[in-house]
């Protein structure tokens, strides 16, 4: 009988063991790209009919430089996705070589036995092999080998067929994944096109608005005010309030939040970051501001106790909703649907974004607090 290969074993074992890691990741990979693919829609959306204005300029290149960075992720998926199938294909391609080695041996292997039968066939006639047995116990003997024997041939011929089987659909998969591979490279092509004309765009607007250096600084002061009595106001209403317990599980759902708007892009990310226009200046944020693509309407999270409704200027009403320990902050909104102490749950209406007659634009201004300290609320959305 044929002597076990415990290194084809061992290969095939690895390659296994590969090929399951290589799928989940691959399947990682198309779920980041479906959701980029996504949020390269929305800020298109997002640049239509808009007016002419430098708030609107301003405006259109924090979403042009969205989509810049988008744009740029995408670039980096679909390249680690082609070397995924690339490391996905020769690692096929290896199977493959070991099953086909495989393969051969077994056909000859295979082939030999038949030949042996036939050429045994008279000897191997039942009948007159017990018959010639010297007594009961020979005969027996002679029947459990005959048995032994049959049973090996016929799984020997199973064997064969099995490793056909897998062949074929080894092959099949690496060609699969040769085509999938080619529709990447093309889609590759397309988006480093689209990210130049991306970078050209962002480029343009910044030129337009290098000239307006003085307009640019006010406005940083007016908004590093307005976001400053925010905070004041978030921290006095900290400091003086009693933890809840509804919504108390809100820390189990990082990266799990619903969004707080039907369809939006992240126009201006959490944290201090150089600002887009002017050098060596800096812009902090406390959140993150969301531009609204369609529905203006602005959702709780989740469940929770309304706490404050205040009006901050720069920033109209403002929401604050308790989750235990944890707090949300809706900024820049109109028709406030919500009262002190209402007890919401996620998915609920708060109200609807305040929208800017200079620019056409709805933004929402949405935080995030555990206790006294600020946290990144894109951490925390479902992609």
């Amino acid at each position: 009988m044929k002597r076990f290969n415990f290194r084809y074993f061992s290969i095939v074992f690895f390659l296994l063991v590969y090929q399951y890691s290589f799928s989940q990741d691959v399947d990682n990979l198309r779920t980041e790209r479906q959701a980029l693919l996504k949020d390269i829609e929305n800020t298109k959306g997002l640049l239509k009919n808009k007016r002419h204005s430098r708030e609107n300029t301003l405006q259109q290149l924090n979403i042009v430089s969205r989509e810049v960075s988008i744009r740029e992720e995408m670039l980096k998926a679909l390249e680690n996705e082609v070397l995924s199938l690339e490391q996905s294909i020769n690692a096929n391609q290896l199977e493959i070589n070991a099953l086909e080695k495989e393969f051969t041996n077994l056909t000859q292997e295979y082939a030999q036995l038949l030949q042996d039968t036939y050429l045994r066939r008279y000897a191997l006639d039942e009948l007159v092999y017990f018959l010639s047995a010297s007594d009961f116990s020979e005969a027996y003997r002679r029947y459990r080998l005959l048995k032994e024997y049959s049973n090996y041939r016929h799984k020997q011929g199973q064997i064969l067929k099995e490793k056909k089987v897998e062949l074929e659909s080894l092959q099949k998969d690496i060609f699969l994944q040769k085509e999938t591979k080619e529709v990447n490279l093309l889609q590759l092509e397309k988006e480093i096109v689209q990210l130049s004309r991306s970078r050209n765009e962002k480029n343009r607007l910044i030129q337009n608005l290098q000239s307006e250096e003085q307009w640019l600084l006010r406005s940083i002061k007016e908004k590093e005010a307005q976001a400053n009595q925010l905070e004041n106001k978030i921290l006095e209403y900290i400091r003086s309030a009693s933890v809840g317990t509804l919504g108390n599980d809100f820390s189990d759902f990082e990266g799990k939040l619903i969004w707080p708007v039907t369809k939006g892009v992240i126009v201006n990310r959490f944290g201090e970051h150089a600002h887009p226009v002017l050098k060596n200046v800096s812009i902090k944020n406390n959140g993150i501001d969301i531009q609204s693509t369609s529905d203006d309407r602005v959702f709780v999270v989740h469940s929770g106790e309304v706490s404050r409704v205040v009006g901050i200027p720069g920033y109209n009403t403002a929401v604050l909703v308790r989750h235990g320990k944890y707090l949300t902050v809706y900024a820049n909104l109109k028709e406030v649907s919500v009262k002190q102490g209402q007890k919401v749950d996620a998915g609920q209406v708060v109200g609807r974004i305040f929208e800017d007659v200079s620019s056409n634009m709805t933004v929402l201004h949405f935080e995030i607090w555990h206790e006294n300290r600020k946290l990144d609320p894109a951490n925390w959305l479902l992609r």
